[in-house]
């Protein structure tokens, strides 16, 4: 089944008081009534609801608190529920199942989601995606595709310039919308907007690591001409040799016990060095100990992915096998092996609960998607993991050091306290200290060049990387040329099929020979023509035929993404007169009528076609400005 959502029923309410409570239909949806009596509010309210982002409230609509959706989806029955509010990127409230149902559970049965992508865990476009049948898009942070992007091209409101395609909104971008115009179309779901995307950050990527690597050289620079770790480690080496030939030298003036007055200078120092061997020494063990518990942890943790993983896959197995076989009658109570009494159809066989359309799907998609984010957020947390134990134990390696050289001088220490010689000693004890404090430099430098390295090594994976996304888009492209053709041409074509049947008596486009757009630039062209109609009245036409025409081509061809959905706010906007509205709705009905995949259209309008004012069209009442929408 290709992509498709329906709503069923929307609520608005102010605390316990009801301000709009509507049951929808499959086909076309009717919402009439005089100018201002509050219809665009109902369009707002759908298209919050869903998951658009709405910060600028009509004064009535700024009565309502929350917003409920009953949605109908290929996956099963979901129930939405946000809150009104000024602030943008609202969350999202989700029930698996109706509105009746989750308006009489506890709170604590209802998943609050938010508006854009988490570091661990799901946004509540995820989920819509994953029950509506759209490919995830997997772009992290602000540039991942969501249900707000998605409505920008299935609500029409009345706000955008009718000259634009996508609901306008600041700080949009042309990959954007031509990802969610591809994705839509069924031209190559979000490939070539990933790696433009990915080529974008990646860029900005090599840039900081060109950065990196040059202020670490400048760094590295004081050090003079070798910073390579393969010098650096030799010059440790060589310095190492250097101080146990100095200590051997020490041992050997090592004579018989004097007094310990004469070593009050050497006292100091074992007692000095003796303190900083000991906070050395915790401070080593200490990062043992983390790293010991890190490792275990990153160990259990492995375990815990890989049986996420597979509890995941039998699940799968699991449900395709349930619904290849549907529901089970059992003979014997597989708890106490006593026959089962027949019972109702309608009924589960075993414990005689009333099935609900739809809700075996909703509890499969609940379960799916808590061990899909269980295993993401799992998985997120093991990259942080190894990341901390990559440097914790870098820190171990220096620390190490610093008790070397510690230990070291409470050696000189000891061997101070019964030597005759303390002259040379001394002279031989400052050169090891000098040394000691060489090590712990080269070390430090020692993990500078590892960072340079790996700062090159970044830098030229990155370089890779731009070459190898920039040869994948223009491959990209030259593959979906031919889809890209197929689909853009019915969407022309479907357009045109609507504009032909305007009413030509009001129409002022002439001759329509072919219709040409442009997702990424926002624009709709007849004859190549942007501005064609020579009227406010007629650019509204060819806007919501343009609409029209893409709801109709997702309908001939399952190829489509578009999930069989579009809403019009008011059709006969920018002072159309009532003939040319009731055609257009005519064709609308018309639309929904010829076709037999399931789908669903809503349209506000002030002029109802006199025909189409039925009971199976119609949604609630007809509002005026003394009875508007909201109660």
């Amino acid at each position: 089944m290709s992509a498709f959502f329906r709503i069923e029923r929307m609520l608005v309410t102010r605390g316990s008081h009801v301000l709009y409570d509507e049951v929808f239909h499959a086909g076309v949806n009717i919402i009439h009534g005089s100018n201002g009596s509050g219809k665009s509010t109902i369009a707002d309210f759908i298209f919050f609801g869903l998951g658009g982002d709405l910060k600028d409230w009509k004064a009535s609509a700024s009565r309502a608190e929350q917003v409920y959706i009953q949605l109908i989806t290929k996956s099963g029955t979901l129930s939405l529920r946000r809150d009104v509010a000024t602030e943008g990127g609202r969350p999202m409230s989700i029930y698996f199942g109706t509105l009746d149902e989750a308006l009489s559970s506890p709170k604590e049965s209802w998943q609050t989601l938010p508006y854009r992508r988490p570091d661990h865990g799901y946004s509540f476009s995820q989920v819509l995606f994953n029950a509506i049948g759209l490919p995830e898009s997997i772009s992290d942070g602000g540039s991942n595709i969501t249900m707000h992007q998605l409505l920008r091209l299935l609500y029409v409101d009345q706000l955008t310039p009718v000259q634009r395609i996508f609901r306008v909104e600041n700080f949009d971008t042309w990959q954007t919308r031509q990802a969610v115009g591809d994705l839509l179309s069924g031209v190559g779901g979000y490939d070539l907007y990933e790696k433009q995307i990915a080529l974008r950050e990646t860029e900005k990527l090599y840039g900081a690591a060109v950065t990196e690597y040059r202020s670490l050289v400048v760094v590295a620079s004081g050090y003079g001409e070798n910073i390579l770790s393969e010098h650096i480690s030799a010059t440790i080496e060589k310095v190492s040799n250097e101080r146990t030939g100095l200590l051997s030298s020490i041992d050997e003036l090592v004579s018989a016990s004097e007094q310990a007055t004469e070593h009050a200078d050497l006292k100091k120092m074992r007692s000095d060095a003796i303190k900083e061997y000991n906070l050395a020494r915790r401070s080593v063990a200490q990062l043992i100990d983390e790293i010991e518990v890190l490792e275990y942890e990153i160990s259990d943790a492995e375990d815990f992915i890989k049986h996420l993983g597979q509890s995941l896959s039998d699940f799968e197995d699991a449900s395709t096998t349930f619904f290849a076989l549907g529901h089970l009658a059992f003979e014997y109570c597989p708890s106490c092996f006593a026959p089962v009494a027949p019972k109702d159809e309608a009924h589960c066989q075993l414990c005689d609960t009333k099935r609900v359309d739809g809700a075996d799907d909703s509890r499969t998609l609940a379960v799916r998607l808590d061990l899909q984010m269980q295993l993401k957020e799992s998985e997120s947390l093991q990259v942080d993991r190894l990341q901390e134990l990559s440097q914790k134990k870098s820190t171990l390696r220096v620390a190490r050091q610093v008790l070397k050289r510690a230990s070291s001088t409470i050696e000189l220490g000891q061997s101070g306290m019964v030597t005759g010689r303390e002259s040379a000693i001394a002279e031989l004890s400052r050169k090891v200290g000098f040394i000691d404090s060489q090590l712990e430099g080269l070390q430090k430098r020692l993990e500078l060049a590892k960072k340079i390295q790996a700062a090159s090594d970044a830098k030229e994976d990155l370089n890779t990387r731009v070459t190898r996304l920039k040869a994948e888009i223009e491959a990209i492209l030259r593959a979906q040329g031919k889809r890209k053709l197929e689909a853009y041409t019915l969407i022309s074509n479907e357009t045109k099929a609507f504009l032909d049947k305007d009413l030509q008596e009001h129409s002022d486009f002439g001759e329509v020979d072919n219709v040409s757009f442009e997702f990424s630039g926002d624009w709709i062209a007849i004859n190549g023509e942007k501005n064609r109609a020579g009227s406010a009245s007629g650019m509204v036409i060819l806007k919501n035929s343009f609409a029209a025409g893409l709801l109709s081509a997702s309908l001939l061809d399952k190829r489509f993404n578009l999930p069989r959905w579009m809403l019009f706010d008011n059709v006969e906007d920018k002072g159309m007169v009532e003939e040319r509205s009731w055609n257009f709705q005519r064709l609308l009905v018309d639309l929904s009528k010829r076709s037999k995949t399931p789908h669903q259209i809503i349209y506000t309008t002030s002029k109802i076609a006199p025909e189409l004012d039925q009971q199976d069209l119609v949604v609630g009442r007809q509002y005026q400005r003394a009875a508007r929408s909201l109660n």
